[in-house]
């Protein structure tokens, strides 16, 4: 390793909101993905880019692969084509990505766990003239191809949000390179940090992190396969300095290294988390010098607000504007709201997606400002706090009631890892709220009682958001992305109270 310079011991403080400037070209490079490339490996050819579990790549080494595989790219399809990458996690997955970028193309980056419904409907809906799936064989390139238009499109992820079947996405070359300056402005990463991303890349998170890092020089390390204790050694071996991680892989993490304390990691970078005091203490504890820095953002807007250290960021709040956003509260009309009113989260920025290129539902646009349907108040200091999605709110004797308020507060309750709320129909109040609970511990034995967490809801909530059933869990089912898979923890619930089994 060569680092460029010690990097610095917390993120970059930066202020609240405001425009970015537009960077079509940095350094004398255009502004898209994977640009400056052949820049690094020329200023630095030996210099370790990528790392994968205990194989490391030089930089000289990944532009030669990267512009082979964008050259046999723009031979065997037209500009901007969808290439099907249904590639193992793993170095070859982070290339061919690379490549459809330079090359102009869009990558949609396949997860190799969908069943087979799944990817069937995707390619019956994008027809991608060419797929990617191992063994094939690229000659050395006689150059780099010349970069795409910064509006092109480079990228089509999938998320299945939470109901099943994925839904695709499709991104800029501008969305991400102004994405990748507000990582920077506001989490202070440089080239001198190791990032580990240490998920599949079919997730964002994790394949943005890389990417990001790749992009601006940082060495960039992934795992063919998230395993804590592995995640744990590659950390200590590589001198990782910067972490993308979930909630549920640090929770991993700090079980896995109860009694370590690894002091190289300054910066986390978590998104959505819902942190139990006992569980910040053990991430705090593994990784003592490291700031932990929360986003909230979703595929089609990128990063929203942000919450760092040192802020004083608000009980429940998900954090302030970031860097380059600007926030707006409105009601159905389309009229924006005072602080502390609730109404739909309106976002402006430059990193918003281009479309849906598959799977999805028509999205709420106007002026410049996107909505995906989430609801929230912003306070008079413009610290957001979300009280969930327009399309899973419930009306119960007559109260509206988002399921992520009362999910919040149970994910707050002694023994509880997470928790999903439900609306199940009833005669007298039209819904009744049920709550699916995955105990830190096994049901029956230390995990939560149920005694117990209706006491803890009814303490924070009013008498109508309290369910009224509660079952636990040793496991949710899981999307191909990691998050609860709903429609089938549904059924797992609705199973287990035809059985009696739910308390009520």
């Amino acid at each position: 390793m060569d680092p460029a310079g010690p990097p610095p011991s917390a993120p970059a403080a930066a202020p609240a909101g405001g425009r970015l400037p537009a960077a079509p070209v940095r350094d004398g490079v255009p502004a898209t993905l994977g640009a400056a490339l052949p820049a690094l490996a020329d200023a630095a050819p030996d210099r370790v880019a990528l790392v994968c579990d205990g194989e490391a790549m030089d930089r000289r080494t990944l532009v030669a692969a990267v512009a082979a595989r964008a050259g046999f790219l723009a031979a065997a399809t037209p500009p901007g084509a969808g290439i099907g990458l249904a590639l193992p996690n793993g170095p070859e997955l982070a290339l061919a990505f690379l490549a459809c970028a330079v090359a102009g193309r869009q990558g949609l980056v396949y997860d190799t766990g969908w069943p087979a419904p799944y990817r069937a409907a995707i390619e019956a809906a994008l027809a991608p003239p060419l797929t990617l799936s191992g063994g094939e064989r690229f000659a050395p390139a006689p150059g780099w191809p010349a970069p795409p238009a910064p509006e092109a499109a480079f990228y089509v992820g999938f998320t299945s949000g939470s109901t099943g079947m994925p839904k695709g996405y499709r991104r800029s070359h501008r969305s991400w390179i102004e994405s990748f300056a507000v990582s920077e402005a506001e989490f202070g990463l440089s080239p001198a940090d190791v990032v580990l991303a240490p998920g599949g890349l079919a997730a964002s998170l994790h394949l943005y992190g890389l990417v990001h890092a790749l992009h601006i020089g940082a060495e960039a390390v992934m795992m063919r396969r998230f395993h804590p204790r592995r995640a744990l050694r590659l950390i200590a071996v590589r001198g990782v300095t910067a972490l993308y991680a979930t909630p549920t892989q640090l929770q991993m993490l700090a079980e896995a290294g109860a009694g370590r304390a690894l002091g190289s990691v300054r910066l986390i970078m978590t998104s959505g988390a819902k942190w139990q005091p006992a569980g910040r203490a053990a991430v705090e504890r593994l990784f003592p010098r490291a700031a932990l820095a929360e986003f909230y953002g979703a595929s089609e807007l990128s990063f929203v607000t942000v919450a760092l250290p040192g802020e004083d960021v608000p009980a429940g709040s998900v954090g302030r504007a970031a860097r380059g956003v600007e926030l707006a509260i409105r009601d159905a009309a389309g009229r924006d709201l005072p602080p502390g009113a609730v109404g739909a989260v309106w976002v402006r920025s430059g990193m918003l997606f281009q479309d849906y290129a598959c799977g999805g539902e028509p999205i709420a646009r106007r002026d410049g400002w996107m909505s995906v349907g989430d609801h929230g108040a912003l306070d008079p200091r413009g610290f957001l706090t979300l009280h969930g999605r327009e399309k899973r709110m419930l009306v119960t004797a007559g109260l509206n009631v988002y399921p992520e308020e009362v999910e919040a507060v149970l994910a707050g309750a002694p023994g509880v890892a997470e928790a999903v709320v439900f609306g199940r129909a009833d005669g007298l109040r039209g819904v009744e709220l049920v709550a699916a609970v995955r105990a830190v511990a096994a049901p029956g034995t230390n995990g939560p009682d149920i005694a117990a967490l209706r006491a803890h809801c009814r303490a924070r909530l009013p008498g109508a958001k309290v369910p009224r059933r509660f079952v636990l869990m040793e496991a949710f089912p899981r999307t191909a992305g990691g998050k609860a898979d709903l429609p089938a923890l549904r059924d797992a619930v609705e199973a287990r109270l035809a059985r009696g089994e739910g308390a009520a």
